[in-house]
Protein backbone atom coordinates (compact mmCIF):
# COMPACT_ATOMS: atom_id res chain seq x y z
CA UNK A 1 0.00 0.00 0.00
CA UNK A 2 2.82 2.40 0.86
CA UNK A 3 4.38 1.82 -2.55
CA UNK A 4 1.07 2.49 -4.30
CA UNK A 5 0.47 5.70 -2.37
CA UNK A 6 4.03 6.89 -2.99
CA UNK A 7 3.79 6.07 -6.71
CA UNK A 8 0.39 7.75 -7.03
CA UNK A 9 1.44 10.98 -5.32
CA UNK A 10 4.77 11.30 -7.13
CA UNK A 11 3.08 10.38 -10.42
CA UNK A 12 0.44 13.06 -9.84
CA UNK A 13 3.14 15.68 -9.21
CA UNK A 14 5.08 14.63 -12.34
CA UNK A 15 1.89 14.78 -14.41
CA UNK A 16 1.11 18.24 -13.01
CA UNK A 17 4.63 19.48 -13.80
CA UNK A 18 4.44 18.10 -17.33
CA UNK A 19 1.06 19.75 -17.85
CA UNK A 20 2.38 23.08 -16.55
CA UNK A 21 5.49 22.77 -18.73
CA UNK A 22 3.49 22.00 -21.86
CA UNK A 23 1.05 24.84 -21.23
CA UNK A 24 3.96 27.20 -20.51
CA UNK A 25 5.72 26.29 -23.76
CA UNK A 26 2.49 26.73 -25.73
CA UNK A 27 1.83 30.14 -24.15
CA UNK A 28 5.43 31.22 -24.79
CA UNK A 29 5.21 30.16 -28.43
CA UNK A 30 1.91 31.99 -28.87
CA UNK A 31 3.38 35.12 -27.31
CA UNK A 32 6.51 34.70 -29.45
CA UNK A 33 4.40 34.44 -32.61
CA UNK A 34 2.56 37.65 -31.79
CA UNK A 35 5.86 39.43 -31.01
CA UNK A 36 7.50 38.15 -34.18
CA UNK A 37 4.57 39.12 -36.41
CA UNK A 38 4.46 42.59 -34.90
CA UNK A 39 8.18 43.01 -35.56
CA UNK A 40 7.81 41.73 -39.12
CA UNK A 41 4.88 44.05 -39.86
CA UNK A 42 6.91 47.05 -38.71
CA UNK A 43 9.89 45.89 -40.78
CA UNK A 44 7.72 45.32 -43.87
CA UNK A 45 6.15 48.78 -43.56
CA UNK A 46 9.59 50.39 -43.17
CA UNK A 47 11.01 48.52 -46.17
CA UNK A 48 8.04 49.41 -48.34
CA UNK A 49 8.58 53.12 -47.56
CA UNK A 50 12.34 52.88 -48.18
CA UNK A 51 12.05 51.10 -51.49
CA UNK A 52 9.15 53.33 -52.59
CA UNK A 53 9.04 54.86 -56.04
CA UNK A 54 12.69 54.15 -56.90
CA UNK A 55 12.16 50.40 -57.37
CA UNK A 56 10.38 51.00 -60.70
CA UNK A 57 13.31 53.02 -62.09
CA UNK A 58 16.19 50.91 -60.88
CA UNK A 59 14.74 47.58 -59.68
CA UNK A 60 17.62 45.44 -60.76
CA UNK A 61 20.12 47.60 -58.88
CA UNK A 62 18.09 48.11 -55.75
CA UNK A 63 16.97 44.50 -55.40
CA UNK A 64 20.26 42.73 -55.82
CA UNK A 65 20.89 39.74 -53.54
CA UNK A 66 23.66 41.57 -51.71
CA UNK A 67 21.45 44.52 -50.88
CA UNK A 68 18.59 42.23 -49.75
CA UNK A 69 20.96 40.48 -47.37
CA UNK A 70 22.21 43.77 -45.95
CA UNK A 71 18.64 44.97 -45.46
CA UNK A 72 17.73 41.69 -43.77
CA UNK A 73 20.64 41.99 -41.36
CA UNK A 74 19.90 45.61 -40.52
CA UNK A 75 16.21 44.96 -39.84
CA UNK A 76 16.75 41.66 -38.00
CA UNK A 77 14.75 39.50 -40.41
CA UNK A 78 15.78 36.36 -42.27
CA UNK A 79 14.30 36.87 -45.76
CA UNK A 80 12.94 39.76 -47.83
CA UNK A 81 10.82 39.34 -50.94
CA UNK A 82 9.41 42.00 -53.26
CA UNK A 83 6.42 41.63 -55.56
CA UNK A 84 5.24 44.14 -58.17
CA UNK A 85 1.48 44.06 -58.68
CA UNK A 86 -0.77 46.06 -60.99
CA UNK A 87 -4.05 46.83 -59.23
CA UNK A 88 -7.26 46.61 -61.25
CA UNK A 89 -5.41 44.73 -63.96
CA UNK A 90 -5.35 41.18 -65.18
CA UNK A 91 -1.61 41.23 -65.46
CA UNK A 92 0.06 38.68 -63.16
CA UNK A 93 2.13 39.91 -60.26
CA UNK A 94 5.83 40.07 -60.91
CA UNK A 95 8.34 38.76 -58.33
CA UNK A 96 11.26 41.18 -58.14
CA UNK A 97 13.01 39.52 -55.19
CA UNK A 98 12.54 35.89 -54.26
CA UNK A 99 9.82 35.28 -51.72
CA UNK A 100 10.65 33.48 -48.46
CA UNK A 101 10.75 29.70 -48.64
CA UNK A 102 7.36 28.04 -48.58
CA UNK A 103 5.51 31.22 -49.54
CA UNK A 104 3.88 31.91 -52.93
CA UNK A 105 2.12 34.93 -54.42
CA UNK A 106 -1.40 33.47 -53.89
CA UNK A 107 -0.57 33.07 -50.20
CA UNK A 108 -0.23 36.85 -49.90
CA UNK A 109 -3.93 37.38 -50.66
CA UNK A 110 -3.52 40.44 -52.86
CA UNK A 111 -7.14 41.51 -52.38
CA UNK A 112 -6.66 41.78 -48.60
CA UNK A 113 -3.40 43.64 -49.17
CA UNK A 114 -5.06 46.09 -51.55
CA UNK A 115 -7.81 46.75 -49.01
CA UNK A 116 -5.81 46.92 -45.76
CA UNK A 117 -2.25 47.59 -46.87
CA UNK A 118 -0.76 44.70 -44.86
CA UNK A 119 -1.20 41.02 -44.02
CA UNK A 120 0.61 38.32 -42.09
CA UNK A 121 0.70 34.58 -41.66
CA UNK A 122 2.82 31.52 -41.09
CA UNK A 123 4.74 29.37 -43.55
CA UNK A 124 6.36 26.18 -42.27
CA UNK A 125 8.25 27.19 -39.09
CA UNK A 126 8.51 30.89 -40.09
CA UNK A 127 6.19 33.85 -39.64
CA UNK A 128 5.80 36.41 -42.41
CA UNK A 129 4.32 39.86 -42.91
CA UNK A 130 3.64 41.90 -46.03
CA UNK A 131 3.12 45.64 -46.56
CA UNK A 132 2.26 47.65 -49.70
CA UNK A 133 3.47 50.91 -51.16
CA UNK A 134 1.61 52.64 -54.01
CA UNK A 135 2.60 55.89 -55.81
CA UNK A 136 0.65 58.94 -54.65
CA UNK A 137 0.86 61.18 -57.72
CA UNK A 138 0.14 58.87 -60.59
CA UNK A 139 -1.37 55.44 -60.83
CA UNK A 140 1.28 52.80 -61.09
CA UNK A 141 2.28 49.40 -59.85
CA UNK A 142 1.90 48.52 -56.16
CA UNK A 143 5.06 47.46 -54.40
CA UNK A 144 4.55 44.56 -51.97
CA UNK A 145 7.38 43.89 -49.56
CA UNK A 146 7.34 40.53 -47.74
CA UNK A 147 9.61 39.75 -44.80
CA UNK A 148 9.89 36.50 -42.83
CA UNK A 149 11.70 35.26 -39.77
CA UNK A 150 11.76 32.28 -37.44
CA UNK A 151 9.68 32.48 -34.28
CA UNK A 152 11.51 34.18 -31.46
CA UNK A 153 10.68 32.04 -28.44
CA UNK A 154 13.61 32.07 -26.11
CA UNK A 155 12.75 30.71 -22.66
CA UNK A 156 16.05 31.94 -21.35
CA UNK A 157 16.71 31.98 -17.59
CA UNK A 158 13.02 31.24 -16.93
CA UNK A 159 13.49 27.79 -18.43
CA UNK A 160 16.45 27.08 -16.16
CA UNK A 161 14.51 28.24 -13.13
CA UNK A 162 11.53 26.16 -14.18
CA UNK A 163 13.66 23.01 -14.42
CA UNK A 164 15.24 23.76 -11.05
CA UNK A 165 11.84 24.38 -9.46
CA UNK A 166 10.51 21.17 -11.02
CA UNK A 167 13.41 19.18 -9.58
CA UNK A 168 12.90 20.70 -6.11
CA UNK A 169 9.17 20.06 -6.33
CA UNK A 170 9.73 16.41 -7.25
CA UNK A 171 12.11 15.88 -4.35
CA UNK A 172 9.72 17.61 -1.95
CA UNK A 173 6.76 15.65 -3.30
CA UNK A 174 8.65 12.37 -2.91
CA UNK A 175 9.54 13.22 0.71
CA UNK A 176 5.99 14.27 1.55
CA UNK A 177 4.54 11.25 -0.25
CA UNK A 178 6.89 8.91 1.62
CA UNK A 179 5.93 10.39 4.99
CA UNK A 180 2.25 10.49 4.11
CA UNK A 181 2.25 6.90 2.86
CA UNK A 182 3.88 5.76 6.09
CA UNK A 183 1.35 7.68 8.19
CA UNK A 184 -1.57 6.29 6.18
CA UNK A 185 -0.30 2.73 6.10
CA UNK A 186 0.91 2.52 9.71
CA UNK A 187 -2.58 2.01 11.23
CA UNK A 188 -3.29 -0.72 8.69
CA UNK A 189 0.03 -2.41 9.43
CA UNK A 190 -0.70 -2.24 13.15
CA UNK A 191 -4.23 -3.56 12.61
CA UNK A 192 -2.88 -6.43 10.49
CA UNK A 193 -0.34 -7.36 13.15
CA UNK A 194 -3.00 -7.15 15.88
CA UNK A 195 -5.50 -9.33 14.00
CA UNK A 196 -2.80 -11.93 13.38
CA UNK A 197 -2.05 -12.04 17.10
CA UNK A 198 -5.75 -12.34 17.85
CA UNK A 199 -6.08 -15.15 15.32
CA UNK A 200 -3.13 -16.88 17.03
CA UNK A 201 -5.00 -16.81 20.34
CA UNK A 202 -3.60 -13.65 21.96
CA UNK A 203 -7.04 -12.23 22.69
CA UNK A 204 -5.72 -9.55 25.05
CA UNK A 205 -4.14 -7.76 22.08
CA UNK A 206 -5.40 -4.20 21.65
CA UNK A 207 -4.65 -1.30 19.33
CA UNK A 208 -3.97 2.15 20.83
CA UNK A 209 -7.33 3.70 21.61
CA UNK A 210 -7.94 6.72 19.34
CA UNK A 211 -9.11 10.05 20.83
CA UNK A 212 -12.82 10.24 21.56
CA UNK A 213 -13.32 13.08 19.07
CA UNK A 214 -11.55 11.20 16.26
CA UNK A 215 -13.96 9.56 13.81
CA UNK A 216 -11.87 9.02 10.69
CA UNK A 217 -11.41 5.64 9.01
CA UNK A 218 -8.30 4.75 11.00
CA UNK A 219 -9.98 5.53 14.32
CA UNK A 220 -13.05 3.49 13.40
CA UNK A 221 -10.81 0.59 12.30
CA UNK A 222 -8.96 0.66 15.63
CA UNK A 223 -12.23 0.69 17.57
CA UNK A 224 -13.62 -2.17 15.47
CA UNK A 225 -10.52 -4.33 15.99
CA UNK A 226 -10.56 -3.63 19.73
CA UNK A 227 -14.28 -4.40 19.95
CA UNK A 228 -13.71 -7.65 18.07
CA UNK A 229 -10.87 -8.63 20.41
CA UNK A 230 -12.95 -7.80 23.48
CA UNK A 231 -15.87 -9.81 22.15
CA UNK A 232 -13.66 -12.81 21.38
CA UNK A 233 -11.95 -12.58 24.76
CA UNK A 234 -15.29 -12.38 26.50
CA UNK A 235 -16.66 -15.28 24.43
CA UNK A 236 -13.68 -17.39 25.42
CA UNK A 237 -14.27 -16.49 29.06
CA UNK A 238 -17.94 -17.40 28.71
CA UNK A 239 -17.01 -20.66 27.05
CA UNK A 240 -14.61 -21.51 29.87
CA UNK A 241 -17.23 -20.53 32.44
CA UNK A 242 -19.83 -22.58 30.61
CA UNK A 243 -17.64 -25.68 30.52
CA UNK A 244 -16.93 -25.37 34.23
CA UNK A 245 -20.61 -24.89 34.99
CA UNK A 246 -21.76 -27.76 32.78
CA UNK A 247 -19.04 -29.99 34.22
CA UNK A 248 -20.27 -29.16 37.70
CA UNK A 249 -23.92 -29.67 36.76
CA UNK A 250 -23.08 -33.01 35.19
CA UNK A 251 -20.79 -34.19 37.97
CA UNK A 252 -23.19 -33.42 40.84
CA UNK A 253 -26.12 -35.57 39.65
CA UNK A 254 -23.77 -38.24 38.34
CA UNK A 255 -22.13 -38.46 41.78
CA UNK A 256 -25.52 -38.83 43.45
CA UNK A 257 -26.69 -41.42 40.93
CA UNK A 258 -23.46 -43.37 41.26
CA UNK A 259 -23.51 -43.27 45.08
CA UNK A 260 -27.10 -44.40 45.45
CA UNK A 261 -26.74 -47.02 42.71
CA UNK A 262 -23.70 -48.50 44.48
CA UNK A 263 -25.60 -48.47 47.79
CA UNK A 264 -28.53 -50.29 46.20
CA UNK A 265 -26.17 -52.76 44.55
CA UNK A 266 -24.34 -53.45 47.82
CA UNK A 267 -27.56 -53.62 49.83
CA UNK A 268 -26.26 -51.07 52.31
CA UNK A 269 -29.28 -48.76 52.06
CA UNK A 270 -32.50 -49.47 53.89
CA UNK A 271 -34.89 -47.15 52.00
CA UNK A 272 -34.66 -48.35 48.39
CA UNK A 273 -37.69 -46.24 47.42
CA UNK A 274 -35.98 -43.06 48.60
CA UNK A 275 -32.78 -43.99 46.77
CA UNK A 276 -34.76 -44.60 43.59
CA UNK A 277 -36.43 -41.23 43.95
CA UNK A 278 -33.08 -39.46 44.29
CA UNK A 279 -31.72 -41.30 41.25
CA UNK A 280 -34.84 -40.37 39.28
CA UNK A 281 -34.61 -36.71 40.28
CA UNK A 282 -30.94 -36.52 39.33
CA UNK A 283 -31.65 -38.26 36.04
CA UNK A 284 -34.29 -35.63 35.31
CA UNK A 285 -31.69 -32.92 35.99
CA UNK A 286 -29.34 -34.58 33.52
CA UNK A 287 -32.15 -34.89 31.00
CA UNK A 288 -33.01 -31.18 31.27
CA UNK A 289 -29.38 -30.16 30.80
CA UNK A 290 -28.97 -32.41 27.78
CA UNK A 291 -32.20 -31.09 26.27
CA UNK A 292 -31.00 -27.52 26.80
CA UNK A 293 -27.75 -28.30 25.01
CA UNK A 294 -29.60 -29.96 22.12
CA UNK A 295 -32.10 -27.09 21.88
CA UNK A 296 -29.33 -24.51 21.76
CA UNK A 297 -27.53 -26.50 19.05
CA UNK A 298 -30.71 -26.62 16.98
CA UNK A 299 -31.33 -22.91 17.49
CA UNK A 300 -27.76 -22.11 16.42
CA UNK A 301 -28.09 -24.12 13.23
CA UNK A 302 -31.69 -22.96 12.64
CA UNK A 303 -32.69 -26.61 12.39
CA UNK A 304 -36.06 -26.22 14.06
CA UNK A 305 -39.54 -25.43 12.80
CA UNK A 306 -42.18 -23.31 14.48
CA UNK A 307 -45.86 -24.16 14.21
CA UNK A 308 -47.12 -20.60 14.39
CA UNK A 309 -50.85 -20.18 14.90
CA UNK A 310 -53.17 -17.74 16.61
CA UNK A 311 -53.50 -18.64 20.28
CA UNK A 312 -54.46 -17.08 23.61
CA UNK A 313 -51.14 -16.17 25.23
CA UNK A 314 -52.74 -15.88 28.65
CA UNK A 315 -54.17 -19.41 28.57
CA UNK A 316 -50.90 -20.87 27.23
CA UNK A 317 -48.97 -19.11 29.98
CA UNK A 318 -51.32 -20.38 32.75
CA UNK A 319 -50.98 -23.93 31.44
CA UNK A 320 -47.17 -23.75 31.45
CA UNK A 321 -47.06 -22.14 34.92
CA UNK A 322 -49.32 -24.80 36.44
CA UNK A 323 -46.69 -27.48 35.80
CA UNK A 324 -44.24 -25.64 38.10
CA UNK A 325 -46.51 -25.41 41.14
CA UNK A 326 -45.13 -28.59 42.77
CA UNK A 327 -41.53 -27.39 42.37
CA UNK A 328 -42.50 -23.93 43.68
CA UNK A 329 -44.19 -25.49 46.72
CA UNK A 330 -41.10 -27.59 47.39
CA UNK A 331 -39.01 -24.42 47.42
CA UNK A 332 -41.64 -22.58 49.50
CA UNK A 333 -42.19 -20.07 46.73
CA UNK A 334 -45.62 -18.79 45.77
CA UNK A 335 -46.49 -18.58 42.07
CA UNK A 336 -48.93 -15.78 41.19
CA UNK A 337 -50.34 -15.79 37.65
CA UNK A 338 -52.35 -12.86 36.28
CA UNK A 339 -53.88 -12.77 32.81
CA UNK A 340 -56.26 -10.28 31.13
CA UNK A 341 -59.98 -10.98 31.18
CA UNK A 342 -60.22 -10.97 27.39
CA UNK A 343 -58.09 -13.30 25.25
CA UNK A 344 -54.69 -11.83 24.38
CA UNK A 345 -54.08 -13.53 21.04
CA UNK A 346 -50.82 -13.70 19.11
CA UNK A 347 -49.20 -15.96 16.55
CA UNK A 348 -47.12 -18.34 18.64
CA UNK A 349 -45.97 -21.95 18.72
CA UNK A 350 -47.78 -23.22 21.82
CA UNK A 351 -45.16 -25.87 22.68
CA UNK A 352 -42.27 -23.44 22.23
CA UNK A 353 -44.17 -20.79 24.19
CA UNK A 354 -44.49 -23.25 27.03
CA UNK A 355 -40.72 -23.73 26.86
CA UNK A 356 -40.21 -19.94 27.02
CA UNK A 357 -42.47 -19.59 30.06
CA UNK A 358 -40.91 -22.65 31.71
CA UNK A 359 -37.36 -21.35 31.33
CA UNK A 360 -38.35 -17.95 32.71
CA UNK A 361 -40.07 -19.52 35.72
CA UNK A 362 -37.13 -21.89 36.37
CA UNK A 363 -34.80 -18.90 36.40
CA UNK A 364 -37.10 -16.96 38.74
CA UNK A 365 -37.47 -19.93 41.13
CA UNK A 366 -33.69 -20.23 41.48
CA UNK A 367 -33.47 -16.63 42.73
CA UNK A 368 -36.84 -15.97 44.41
CA UNK A 369 -37.06 -15.53 48.17
CA UNK A 370 -40.75 -16.37 48.43
CA UNK A 371 -42.76 -15.12 45.46
CA UNK A 372 -42.78 -15.19 41.65
CA UNK A 373 -45.27 -13.02 39.72
CA UNK A 374 -46.22 -14.05 36.19
CA UNK A 375 -48.34 -11.51 34.33
CA UNK A 376 -49.71 -11.30 30.78
CA UNK A 377 -50.89 -7.90 29.53
CA UNK A 378 -52.21 -6.72 26.20
CA UNK A 379 -51.51 -3.33 24.65
CA UNK A 380 -52.37 -2.07 21.13
CA UNK A 381 -50.31 -4.11 18.70
CA UNK A 382 -48.49 -6.32 21.21
CA UNK A 383 -48.76 -8.82 24.04
CA UNK A 384 -46.40 -8.68 27.01
CA UNK A 385 -45.31 -11.43 29.40
CA UNK A 386 -43.40 -10.50 32.56
CA UNK A 387 -41.91 -12.88 35.12
CA UNK A 388 -40.71 -11.14 38.29
CA UNK A 389 -39.12 -12.55 41.45
CA UNK A 390 -38.42 -11.04 44.86
CA UNK A 391 -34.82 -12.16 44.98
CA UNK A 392 -31.64 -10.08 45.25
CA UNK A 393 -32.00 -8.72 41.72
CA UNK A 394 -29.49 -8.63 38.88
CA UNK A 395 -26.12 -7.00 39.32
CA UNK A 396 -25.52 -3.98 37.11
CA UNK A 397 -22.57 -5.70 35.40
CA UNK A 398 -24.78 -8.73 34.63
CA UNK A 399 -27.86 -6.88 33.39
CA UNK A 400 -26.68 -6.29 29.76
CA UNK A 401 -25.73 -9.96 29.41
CA UNK A 402 -28.75 -11.73 30.92
CA UNK A 403 -29.92 -13.28 27.66
CA UNK A 404 -26.50 -14.07 26.23
CA UNK A 405 -25.76 -17.72 25.70
CA UNK A 406 -23.39 -19.41 28.14
CA UNK A 407 -23.50 -16.41 30.48
CA UNK A 408 -23.85 -17.26 34.17
CA UNK A 409 -24.50 -14.54 36.68
CA UNK A 410 -21.75 -13.80 39.17
CA UNK A 411 -24.46 -13.58 41.85
CA UNK A 412 -25.28 -17.30 42.11
CA UNK A 413 -28.41 -18.31 44.05
CA UNK A 414 -27.59 -19.88 47.36
CA UNK A 415 -28.70 -23.43 48.01
CA UNK A 416 -30.01 -24.13 44.49
CA UNK A 417 -28.71 -25.36 41.18
CA UNK A 418 -26.79 -22.52 39.58
CA UNK A 419 -27.77 -23.22 35.99
CA UNK A 420 -25.59 -23.42 32.92
CA UNK A 421 -26.51 -20.15 31.23
CA UNK A 422 -28.58 -21.79 28.50
CA UNK A 423 -32.19 -21.27 29.57
CA UNK A 424 -32.47 -17.54 28.99
CA UNK A 425 -30.42 -17.73 25.78
CA UNK A 426 -32.96 -20.26 24.48
CA UNK A 427 -35.76 -17.88 25.53
CA UNK A 428 -34.28 -15.07 23.45
CA UNK A 429 -33.76 -17.27 20.37
CA UNK A 430 -37.32 -18.64 20.50
CA UNK A 431 -38.95 -15.24 21.10
CA UNK A 432 -36.99 -13.64 18.25
CA UNK A 433 -38.04 -16.52 15.99
CA UNK A 434 -41.67 -15.65 16.84
CA UNK A 435 -41.03 -12.00 15.91
CA UNK A 436 -40.73 -10.68 19.46
CA UNK A 437 -38.09 -9.27 21.80
CA UNK A 438 -36.88 -9.75 25.37
CA UNK A 439 -35.55 -7.40 28.04
CA UNK A 440 -34.52 -7.44 31.68
CA UNK A 441 -35.19 -4.98 34.52
CA UNK A 442 -33.77 -5.00 38.02
CA UNK A 443 -33.61 -2.97 41.20
CA UNK A 444 -30.83 -4.05 43.51
CA UNK A 445 -32.29 -5.89 46.50
CA UNK A 446 -35.83 -5.75 45.11
CA UNK A 447 -35.84 -8.57 42.60
CA UNK A 448 -35.66 -8.87 38.84
CA UNK A 449 -38.24 -8.75 36.05
CA UNK A 450 -37.81 -10.42 32.66
CA UNK A 451 -40.17 -9.15 29.94
CA UNK A 452 -41.17 -10.79 26.66
CA UNK A 453 -42.96 -8.75 23.98
CA UNK A 454 -44.54 -10.28 20.88
CA UNK A 455 -46.82 -8.80 18.18
CA UNK A 456 -50.51 -9.31 18.86
CA UNK A 457 -52.82 -11.02 16.40
CA UNK A 458 -55.56 -8.43 16.58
Amino acid sequence: MRRRILTALVGAVIAALLAVGVVTVVLVRLAAYDTTVEHLENSATTLAAVIGDSVAEDAHVLLTRGRMQRLSASLGVENIGVVLAMPHSNMPARVLAELPEGLTVPDLDLEVLAATGNSSGRASENAWAAATFAPRDAPGPTIIVVVSSGLIAPIGPAGTWFLFAAAVTLVGAAAIALRLSRNLARPLVEATAATRKIAAGELDTRLPEPPADSHDEHAELARAVNAMAESLERSRGLERQFLLSVSHDLRTPMTSIQGYAEALSDGTIDDASRAGGVILDEAHRLDRLIHDLLDLARLDSRRFNLDLHSADVGAATEKAATAFEPEASGREVRLVVRTPGDPATARIDSDRWGQVVGNLIENALRHAAGRVDIEVTSTPGQVNLSVADDGPGIASEDLPHVFERLYVSKRKPAGHESGSGLGLAIVRELVQAMGGSVSAESLSGRGAKLVVTIPSDS
